[in-house]
């Protein structure tokens, strides 16, 4: 009996220590110092996340208008999948900003192409460039004439023209002690609502940015390898129609849908015309039977 009593009492106390154990073990893990805690914070700093985007007191930051900035245009072809962006233009205030920081053009490799340049620019000798920088100017106007151009036989191409809104440029020396630039992106900088697109052809004017978002134009190239247009810096903000601006917006977006539904149709035929999972059908000629 007595013999009993002691196993009771053992058993007891294993179970009563197997229970501190698993408590101070939960303790442990949600007390916030578990190296799974420590990768949440990981993660959460590589993905970009701001934790103290709604701490009380913190200042929105103010964009002022930039004296060194770029545009970089886009041009594509949705229905034969072509896209160019790498044109840009901008201002910057170095002296010899038009010499040093300018891109001649490469002639376009093969027959089918879509490109966007800048025909005989100020300042430079004859040609076409890819990048076109001017000298800034405190409150003064500022214009740049590009061109898109495309092969012979897209002459009758929907092509689409956007940006990426206006990229921010601020100057530092590096270790060699030779001025580069630091860059950041942005659709809201106070520049931006001073800049418009204006179709040479047809007159119409487009505000770079509607309301924090950036504008897409549509237009057909209408039996010519070549479309000129303009790119205008104000002096004070750009007033344009804002319904009908939206409204090219809309249906630039909607081509572009429409031009991508089509061209995976014709790829989509064209794997199943050439499926080389299947042998070929070899008819058998009447003669040699």
């Amino acid at each position: 009996m007595f013999i009993k009593k002691e196993i009771f009492a053992v058993l007891a106390l294993v179970l009563v220590l197997s229970g501190c154990s698993d408590t101070g073990s939960k303790d442990r893990h949600d007390g916030g110092t578990s190296s799974g805690d420590v990768s949440s914070g990981d993660s959460n700093a590589k993905s970009g996340e701001d934790n103290t985007s709604n701490l009380p007191g913190k200042r929105a930051v103010v964009e002022v208008a930039p004296s060194n900035w770029y545009i970089r245009l886009v041009a594509e072809d949705p229905a034969r999948d072509m896209k160019t962006a790498s044109t840009q233009l901008g201002e910057l205030e170095e002296d010899d900003t038009v010499t040093k920081h300018t891109l001649k053009s490469l002639t376009p490799f093969g027959g089918t192409y879509l490109d966007v340049v800048f025909k005989d620019p100020a300042g430079l000798e004859r040609g076409e460039y890819k990048v076109n920088f001017h000298k800034y100017e405190e409150g003064a106007e500022d214009k740049w004439h590009f061109t898109v151009k495309t092969d012979e036989h897209n002459v009758n191409a929907d092509i689409l023209l956007s940006w990426r809104g206006v990229y921010v440029l601020k100057p530092y020396t590096d270790d060699q002690n030779r001025q580069r630039y630091s860059e950041f992106r942005s659709v809201t900088n106070p520049i931006i609502k001073q800049m418009k697109l204006v179709d040479t052809v047809t007159g119409d004017e487009i505000p770079a940015a509607i309301n924090g978002k950036v504008q897409t134009y549509a237009f057909n190239m209408n039996g010519e390898q070549t479309r000129t247009f303009e790119w205008v810096v104000q002096t004070d903000e750009v007033v344009l129609p804002v319904k009908r601006s939206k409204m090219r917006s809309l249906h630039a977006k909607a081509l572009k849908k429409d031009a991508k539904v089509q061209y995976r149709k014709i790829q989509e035929t064209k794997a199943e015309r050439f499926d080389l999972t299947k042998p070929p059908m070899i008819k058998e000629d009447s003669v040699g039977r």
